[in-house]
């Protein structure tokens, strides 16, 4: 691996995420706006250079799946609100939560589908595929599994009484489920394979988790926010590893999305109504 090409890559997929995820909160609006539209000016007009025998050729699915993320990710943020508007709810009950959520994964994957169309990619090119499914499928479930019975023994979950959990335990299914969903294809279904032909397996895998972990470096609900990054990055390797032995995003999914129930289920508890 060339280190200065692991840096290269590594910090691309970070500056992307930043612009678009992690630090938005943060920007004024006309700066948000720049960020974007500038981003996919940028990627868009790398990956048509790089048609062809041009030099950047081999940088080209690095180039789509910058714009693909991008187009995406703004897609979700710009019409997100419009789907929660029209259902008449707020993001103060779990309800609404999960249906935001929903709206914003949709999106997120409509739009990143729709550039691999135009762009002449593959589903399989984005791990989109049957691949191992027995063995994803197996092992996300089961990881999966394992996350409910530690999110199910926090104290918090534990006083809820069971009304109220089966209350919130489809509102906190379908959160987790499209999140998953979103972000394994967003963060390795886009990047992971495309890096893993640059950089090699493990460096591939090291690169898409350190991107996942830092995007994920402006969370509110975690007390201990270096605790939460290294738990993070230690699950985002997982995830990378499983993605690459199942050739598919399936089991990834489901895995990150149980991982998921350790947040959302005392989140959804902290509320006051469904």
């Amino acid at each position: 691996m060339r280190l200065d090409l692991f840096v290269l890559l590594t910090g691309c997929s970070i500056v992307v995420f930043a612009l678009t995820m992690t630090f938005v909160p943060l920007m004024p609006a006309w700066s948000n706006h720049v960020a974007r539209a500038g981003l996919l000016i940028a990627f868009g007009a790398l990956w048509w250079a790089a048609r062809g025998q041009s030099p950047l050729g081999r940088f080209r699915p690095v180039f789509f799946a910058g714009l693909a993320s991008v187009t995406g990710l703004s897609l979700g943020f710009y019409l997100g609100d419009w789907g929660l508007g029209l259902m008449g709810l707020t993001t103060s009950t779990p309800v609404g939560i999960a249906m935001a959520k929903f709206w914003q994964a949709l999106l997120t994957v409509v739009g990143i589908l729709m550039v691999a169309k135009l762009c002449g990619e593959d589903l399989a090119s984005l791990y989109i595929r049957k691949g191992r499914l027995l063995a994803g499928l197996g092992v996300g479930l089961a990881a999966g599994a394992v996350c409910l019975l530690l999110a199910l023994q926090q104290p918090g979950i534990k006083a809820l009484g069971t009304a109220r959990l089966l209350s919130i335990a489809p509102w906190a299914l379908l959160f987790v489920l499209a999140n998953g969903l979103m972000e394994e294809l967003l963060f390795r279904g886009l990047f992971l394979g495309r890096y893993e032909r640059l950089l090699g397996s493990w460096p591939a895998v090291l690169a898409t988790a350190l991107a996942f972990t830092l995007a994920h470096l402006q969370v509110t609900y975690a007390p201990d926010r270096v605790a939460f990054l290294l738990v993070t990055f230690g699950f985002a390797i997982l995830w990378g590893w499983l993605m690459q032995k199942t050739r598919s995003l399936w089991g990834s999914a489901l895995f990150h999305a149980g991982a998921d129930l350790l947040i959302i289920l005392p989140i959804f508890s902290s509320l006051r109504a469904v």
